[in-house]
This record gives C-alpha cells, structure tokens and sequence, in this order.
C-alpha cells in the first residue's frame, strides 16, 4: 500500500490552495472587524477600553491564523508521514452537513461538507478526502482521510431524510439539536465561542449602524 507519497506529491497544490483559502478567509473576516472597531473608536471616541480590548484580541487572532496559514507545508507532511509505512484506511458515515470519520469503530473527525473534495487515489480502491473539522475550535483543522467510496454509510436520520421520510424542513434541520452539539469541539468551546462571536457580532452591528447615521 506504497500509495500515499505518490497522492501526496500529485495532490500537495490542490490541497495547499484549499488549506490557504480557508485562512484567507478568516483573517479577511478578522481584518474587516479591526478596522470596523478602529473606525468607530477613532470617529465617535466611546467605548475606548472595550474597543481597545477587542482590538488586541482581535489582532492576536490575526496574527495567530496568519502564523498558522504559512504553517501548510509542516502540516502536510506530518499528515504525510500520519499515512507511512502503512496508509491508514478510515469508515466515513455521512450526514446532513458533514462526514463523520471512523477509525476501528471510532469517531475521530467531523469534516465539514462544505468545501470538502474527493480526491481520486493512486490505488483506485480507495479516495482521498480532504477537509477541515467541523468544530469552532481546532489547532489544525485539516484532514486528509483515505477511505473506500462504495463503503460510505449514512447516519440514520440522513438516511431517511434523502428517501423523502423526514418531516423536517431542510433549511431548519441545521439548527436541530444533535448538529449544534456535534459542532463543538466540546461544552466549554461551543459556549465560550459563540458568547464571544455573538458579542463582537453585536458591537459591530452597532458601530456599523452608527457610522452610517453619522454619515447621513
């Protein structure tokens, strides 16, 4: 099973545009959110330790996803290295917006539907998925899971919602229960992250609406 350098050389640009796309586009979300609270601070001058709290975290977050972006080659290679001398071979269970990942009857991953691509494997047995956890919170987001397609399940209430049996609207199924919790990295995580992401997301809400006033 001497396959997983051949996947990896030939795949290592398609997976690195993945893996800098997905940073990219938090530190853009982070960058707009600074300038945003700088904005604000410097035209109206209200809230200036609370603004200026923010600012540090924030720019802590940013230099943080802009350390970890240029971290690719490290991570691919120990991912590599994860797949040799034998290729590890996992179960995926699909479900409604992610792919749970099983190893020896094992969950170990949720990888996010979105943006997650199949890759074709040099031993034509088995595919390459690559993907980011579905959590708030992960060190290292990526993952590369080799697994065998016609051995893809699917989780039960997924199951049954693709034959037409769910009563469930799908625009609201995401916000069902079981998705929400298995979003968490864990308890602390999922509470501690949105109280923060709903609080910034309120302050810039209200700064927003306020330059706007000011400037008509």
């Amino acid at each position: 099973m001497d396959f997983a350098q051949q996947d990896f050389d030939y795949y290592e640009r398609t997976v690195g545009n993945m893996y800098r796309k997905f940073y990219t586009k938090r530190i853009v979300t982070v960058a707009i959110a600074l300038v945003i609270i700088a904005g604000y601070s410097w035209l109206i001058n209200e809230h200036l330790l609370l603004n200026g709290l923010l600012i540090v975290i924030l720019l802590g977050l940013l230099v943080y996803l802009v350390l970890q972006r240029g971290k690719f080659p490290e991570i691919y290679q120990d991912l590599l290295a994860g797949n040799q001398p034998q290729v590890v071979i996992d179960q995926v269970q699909e479900d409604e917006y992610s792919y749970n990942i099983y190893r020896e009857g094992e969950k170990i991953a949720r990888v996010n539907k979105n943006g997650v691509r199949n890759l074709p494997s040099a031993n034509k047995t088995y595919t390459l998925m690559a993907g980011f956890d579905k959590k708030f919170f992960s060190n290292q987001p990526l993952r590369l899971v080799y697994y065998d397609m016609l051995e893809l399940t699917y989780e039960e209430k997924f199951r049954l919602s693709r034959g037409g049996y769910s009563s469930m609207p799908r625009f609201l199924r995401r916000f069902t229960w079981s998705n929400l919790k298995a979003s968490a990295g864990n308890a602390v995580s999922f509470i501690i992250g949105n109280l923060f992401f709903l609080f910034i997301l309120f302050r810039l809400i209200r700064y927003v609406i306020s330059l706007i006033r000011m400037m008509f």
